[in-house]
């Protein structure tokens, strides 16, 4: 509820913000024109009265004036802008707090069917983890998340992520600045890409003698020749051979102008977008290691990124300009595409060994800002002790992370220990596959350096393996039997390989006959008590409970239902033991079967 009231105190005054912006900003448009328009009625009276100093002087406080408040202009839009994404930030954590993730990004483009885990355990898609975890404004940071979700991290990363979220979500606040700086220039695109491309083409040859020389000395000569028409009456025509001789010589650069205009055109939003990201970082103090290795990646030896990024997207600007009329007349008389061009490519030359870095650090720093801020919404969430044995799973009040916490049921669990398997039997509706996926989900989490929905939680690394959605295929003729057969196979075939498993397999091998998938469980299970793995089993054959008389590891829980008069209670706890209610008479009845 803390939260709660933090997410809306603070949408309430951005908000109020964003109407005290917007207002001044209509302000400032209505100044803008009533002084182009006085400017305008001024010169032009003063042109009929011959007045040519009082034009001059008019026409220059008018360009001096309006640059000034175009300038102001576009600050207090920024601003505006800035506090609508702050607004909206904050409104979208009260909807996460709620549950309701319908209007968030799925990441659908991140799941796999042969992924050992994600089709299964809602990492993606509706109602998924990713939408509660998102709040990557860049598709790099979204793609790094993604696969922190999908690869468990070594030990020592997971604790250095740990410390980073830690750090970051002492200050809620920096969470959202840095989220709304990103949404400045969003654009779901992955518009690196071309970027990337231009900085790692071979550079066209710019050095050359003749243009180095004709892009200082052609200008001069131009302006010279200029002047002496003007203030001497010499005749024009020397001035216009001279503009001749600056398209010939523009023409030689104009396809390569052009091209680098397209191929970094995409670019431009990502490249506005990395210099606010990375000058918020340049000027951030942090405290652990991993944050001030992604920081270093910006700063070093006097050297800064979110300046050197400016530069590149200042040239840029200039260059996708070159269709104005303005620029072009310019350009013809100073040459700006050779000195743009050229300018170019010093930067490529001076930043391309460091530019991949910087895309990958705020990568990683966005998606260390997600979780922070998934930490600082859910306070009540503990970060998990990474055991140095293999093979550990302890935990005490165990959640699911994507039921809203006033209708989730938190179970204690542990899986222990080489060969260990627990074999969930319950009555049906009761909660066995959505505890096999809150046991997943939070291993997950966990390895990815997050919080978990538990109230503490001690896991070794190892890789989540689940089969628990297995779908026919009608156009590969495939039953959903034979999907579930193929899919134990990766599983035996991943611990033939040595992986270290931790497996969630629900409803056993549910495709066919009770007899046959009795016997087909009872000897699946055989293989895995002596294989290296742990894992949970979720099954409606109660007698598979009795495999803990021949096998030491294997442990029984169930979920069971109460049938109070017409009604079917759950309570959705763990219990130990075989499964001693049944309601599946009970449901028919309601549906209107007679039995």
């Amino acid at each position: 509820m803390e939260r709660k009231k933090y997410f809306n105190d603070n949408a309430r005054r951005y908000q109020q913000d964003y109407e005290t912006l917007l207002s001044l900003y209509n302000r400032y448009s209505v100044l803008r024109v009533s002084i182009f328009v006085i400017t305008l009625i001024l010169v032009i009276y003063l042109a009929n009265s011959r007045d040519i100093p009082g034009v001059l002087a008019i026409s220059g406080i008018f360009l001096i004036a309006f640059i000034f408040i175009i300038k102001r202009h576009q600050r207090i839009g920024f601003r505006r802008n800035h506090a609508a994404h702050l607004t909206q930030i904050n409104k979208e954590e009260i909807l996460r707090t709620s549950g309701e993730l319908h209007s968030f990004e799925t990441g659908k483009t991140f799941i796999s069917a042969e992924h050992p885990y994600a089709a299964d355990l809602d990492i993606f898609g509706q109602n998924s983890m990713f939408q509660l975890l998102n709040r990557c404004t860049t598709d790099m940071g979204r793609r790094r998340l993604a696969q922190w979700l999908l690869v468990p991290a070594a030990v020592q990363e997971i604790q250095a992520r740990q410390n980073a979220i830690k750090e970051l979500a002492l200050e809620p606040d920096r969470i959202q600045e840095l989220q709304a700086l990103g949404m400045h220039f969003k654009d779901n695109k992955d518009n690196t890409l071309p970027l990337m491309h231009w900085l790692k083409e071979q550079d066209m040859e710019l050095d050359r003698t003749y243009l180095g020389v004709a892009a200082y000395g052609l200008p001069l000569v131009t302006f010279a020749l200029l002047g002496l028409s003007i203030f001497t009456g010499m005749n024009i025509y020397p001035f216009l051979g001279a503009i001749a001789i600056n398209a010939i010589v523009l023409k030689q650069v104009f396809n390569l102008s052009l091209e680098t205009s397209k191929k970094t055109e995409a670019s431009i939003k990502s490249i506005k977008r990395l210099v606010l990201l990375i000058g918020q970082v340049e000027t951030s103090h942090f405290n652990t290691e991993k944050l001030q290795a992604i920081q270093s990646h910006f700063l070093h030896q006097g050297y800064s990124a979110a300046a050197e990024i400016r530069k590149l997207q200042k040239i840029l600007d200039y260059l996708l300009s070159r269709a104005n009329l303005f620029y072009v007349i310019i350009n013809t008389l100073l040459l700006i595409d050779i000195h743009l061009l050229k300018a170019a490519q010093r930067w490529k030359r001076r930043n391309r060994p460091w530019v991949e870095q910087w895309f990958d650090a705020i990568a990683d720093l966005e998606s260390l800002n997600s979780l922070a801020g998934f930490h600082f919404a859910n306070p009540e969430y503990a970060f998990p002790h990474i055991a140095k044995d293999f093979y550990q799973f302890k935990a005490t009040s165990l959640g699911h992370p994507l039921i809203p916490g006033s209708e989730r049921v938190s179970n204690d669990f542990s899986l222990e220990g080489k060969d260990a398997i627990s074999i969930v039997t319950g009555s049906n509706m009761s909660g066995k596959s959505t505890f096999l996926r809150t046991v997943g989900l939070n291993a997950v989490l966990a390895l990815s350096g997050a919080p978990a929905c538990a109230r503490s939680l001690e896991i070794s690394v190892m890789q989540v393996f689940t089969s628990m959605r297995t779908q026919d295929n009608l156009e590969e003729h495939i039953s959903s039997f034979y999907a579930e057969l193929k899919r134990i196979r990766q599983l035996l075939d991943r611990l033939g390989e040595g992986e270290k498993v931790m497996f969630m397999l629900d409803e056993i091998l549910k495709g066919t006959n009770s007899k046959d998938r009795h016997r087909g469980a009872e000897a699946l299970i055989k293989q895995l008590s002596k294989l290296d793995c742990t894992g949970m089993i979720s099954t409606h054959d109660i007698e598979l409970g009795e495999l803990t008389k021949t096998l030491p590891n294997v442990v029984n829980y169930s979920f069971n239902s109460k049938i109070v008069g017409e009604e079917i209670i759950f309570d959705y706890k763990l219990e130990s033991g075989i499964c001693h209610s049944f309601n599946a008479s009970k449901l028919m009845q309601k549906i209107g079967i007679e039995l």
